[in-house]
């Protein structure tokens, strides 16, 4: 079966460039899986690709300051991908250390690829 979506999705690090999340894997249908990450935020350019985790966290850089992101990771293996899990969080502005806003969106939103 495909597996099912991440669940407790939650800001590890933020700095003003890069947000860290990490989440725990939901059932992996009895195969193998990855984890598809991507972020976007209003006017700002999402990373150039969608990214590939191997475990339970990553974190995305190149992103702007003091912006507010939506993160989105879904599962993956051979017999297909979850439904999106998906957690706002914002970059910290000027090298100072705030946290992301750690609210989980939930795990039904879809997203075009």
């Amino acid at each position: 079966d495909r597996p099912d979506p991440p669940r407790d999705l939650w800001v590890s690090g933020v700095t003003p460039t890069s947000l860290s999340v990490t989440w725990r894997p939901g059932f992996d249908g009895g195969l193998p899986q990855s984890f598809l990450v991507s972020a976007r935020g209003p006017g700002a350019p999402p990373p150039p690709t969608t990214l590939l985790a191997p475990g339970p966290a990553l974190t995305l850089g190149g992103l702007r300051p003091a912006t507010p992101y939506d993160v989105t990771v879904r599962a993956r293996n051979a017999r297909g991908e979850s439904a999106a899990a998906v957690i706002r969080a914002v970059t910290s502005g000027n090298g100072e250390g705030a946290a992301g806003s750690g609210e989980e969106t939930g795990a039904g939103h879809a997203e075009a690829g």
